[in-house]
């Protein structure tokens, strides 16, 4: 019998590597007084479901496609500024953080996206699902990629008398 491999370790994995670790997602920056109509244009341009708002290079506030929806009641709103409608002081993380914790503040808030910041809480790009999952998949492609599919997993047929 075959002896089974190395066991994957995901707690681990989450508290010994760091946010920076990841490929940091880059989303367009905005500032407080552009309109909600331009964070649009910039979100779709990059096919991206959020923007960052920045006053003098520091972040200020985030803007998703959530904050758009609300918004399609209202369509004037549209040539409001960024900043009557974003996301003032969004939860962050710093590149130096445990995966473990940006896995934290986006399961608590309900976050799909988490911006990462420097030491000046100036905007280094966004940890998201996507990224954290892409990581995750790299670290262990064995297991991912050597799953059986699951319509394999299953009896199809009878077996037996």
């Amino acid at each position: 019998m075959a002896e089974p491999g190395p066991q994957f370790d995901l707690r681990t994995l989450f508290t010994t590597t760091t946010v920076g670790e990841l490929t940091l997602t880059q989303v367009p920056k905005l500032s407080p007084g552009d309109t909600v109509e331009q964070a649009a244009t910039a979100m779709r341009a990059v096919s991206h479901g959020c923007a960052l708002v920045c006053d003098s290079g520091k972040l200020v506030g985030i803007i998703t496609e959530r904050d758009l929806l609300k918004l399609l009641v209202a369509p004037d709103q549209f040539r409001s500024p960024v900043g009557k409608v974003m996301t003032s002081a969004p939860k962050t993380v710093s590149a130096t953080a445990q995966l473990f914790e940006a896995v934290r503040l986006m399961d608590q808030g309900g976050y799909r996206r988490l911006p990462v910041v420097d030491g000046q809480q100036c905007p280094v790009g966004i940890v998201d699902v996507k990224s954290v999952i892409a990581y995750l998949v790299e670290q262990m492609p064995a297991t991912i990629y050597n799953q059986a599919a699951s319509a394999l997993l299953s009896v199809r047929e009878r077996e037996g008398a």
